[in-house]
């Protein structure tokens, strides 16, 4: 085999790497509690992926959670009537042959080989192929939406109750309905990995402030170092995408913790030589439950590196943004959402386009 032939193979191997760790981004949130039951000892994984939907101990529907009325500023009445006329007849999902829409999930199960219970972590990596962009973006988990069952029934709740009840597919729908962007596939991976993949690439290195690194200490008796390129091991990586309490701006912060774990599995991705990428598949595609066939990853792989997606410039944002979000908080939080201004700004981000065009005097959902 050819020099040339060997560096294009390469690169092909490479690439799809870098899309299986994309469709991975999920794997940055897990439970505390679930965290510390694996902090002395990692799980044995089977190596099968099942669901439990149907599952007596998962509930066959969803109810309005009555909390956010008791703690709701003015009138929860007319805010769900806007909401949901907004998410069934607010406009067009925007959709661009230019443009791919990854939603990668990350599930809060206490079960190691099963996908289930809520989405922990929602996080969109967008191609854009004309611009030449990739965004990655948080969805607040906490987000008021309206949610609606495969046999029609509504109800409001946060945003990441539509999978645990009603499936991947209605979290898909439901986030098209509200932000207005066209999803192309998913992918969704139980947290029992995130140890071992991170441990598996040697770590990663994220900026570390004094602050956070002092605080990790004296709770974990760990002794990391602040700095702009701290390499944390599968613990300390697990906790630094987890931890929200420590943070003025709790779940914001968090957000971004995980995207900078995300960029960083990326970047250590290239330094995969071809010879372990059969290794790295076999270890992860078995619990990576996803839309994209082998068949359609290599044909992404191929995409990208005909089309120098390895050059393109890389932002990240979380939706709704500050904008467009405000906060409530009880014995629960929730985020109130003026979804036609943060679909505008998702449209916007995504595709350098929208098609909602909103009025100057227009009153914001709050």
């Amino acid at each position: 085999m050819s020099k040339n032939k060997k560096k294009k193979g390469k690169k092909i191997f490479l690439t799809i790497v870098c899309i299986i760790l994309v469709l991975c981004i999920g794997l940055f949130a897990v439970g505390f509690s679930y965290w510390q039951s694996i902090k002395n000892a990692p799980p044995e994984v089977e190596d099968t992926l099942t669901y439990d939907f149907d599952d007596e101990t998962v509930a066959l529907s969803l109810q309005d959670d009555p909390e956010f009325d008791r703690i709701f500023e003015g009138n929860a009445t007319e805010l769900k009537a806007a909401i949901k006329e907004w998410a069934t007849n607010g406009g067009d999902v925007m959709y661009s042959e230019d443009v791919i829409n990854v939603l990668c999930v990350g599930v809060d199960t206490r079960n190691k080989n099963t996908i289930s219970g809520l989405t922990d972590s929602m996080i969109i990596a967008s191609v854009n192929k004309k611009l030449g962009t990739i965004t990655f973006t948080s969805i607040m988990r906490d987000s008021y939406a309206y949610l609606e069952s495969p046999d029609g029934v509504g109800s409001f709740n946060k945003i990441n109750s539509a999978f645990p009840f009603y499936g991947v597919e209605n979290l898909i729908n439901t986030i098209e309905s509200h932000f207005k962007i066209r999803i192309d596939g998913y992918a969704m991976i139980n947290f029992a990995l995130f140890k071992a993949v991170i441990d598996k690439l040697g770590g990663v290195n994220v900026n570390l402030s004094e602050y956070e690194a002092e605080r990790f200490n004296a709770s974990y008796d760990w002794n990391l170092q602040a700095g702009s390129s701290v390499n944390l091991n599968g613990d300390q990586a697990l906790v630094f995408c987890r931890s929200r309490k420590i943070y003025n701006d709790g779940d914001v912060q968090r957000t971004q913790n995980q995207r900078e774990v995300l960029i960083a599995l990326l970047q250590k991705a290239t330094t995969i030589q071809a010879s372990e990428v059969p290794e790295y598949i076999k270890t992860f595609m078995p619990y990576l439950e996803t839309s994209y066939n082998e068949a359609e990853l290599v044909a992404l792989g191929t995409k990208a590196i005909i089309g120098g997606w390895t050059k393109f410039s890389v932002q990240q944002i979380v939706m709704p943004d500050e904008a467009s979000r405000k906060a409530h908080s009880g014995d629960v939080w929730y985020w109130e959402v003026d979804y036609p201004l943060a679909a505008q700004t998702l449209q916007t981000a995504i595709y350098g386009e929208s098609n909602i065009i909103l009025s100057e005097d227009r009153q914001a959902f709050y």
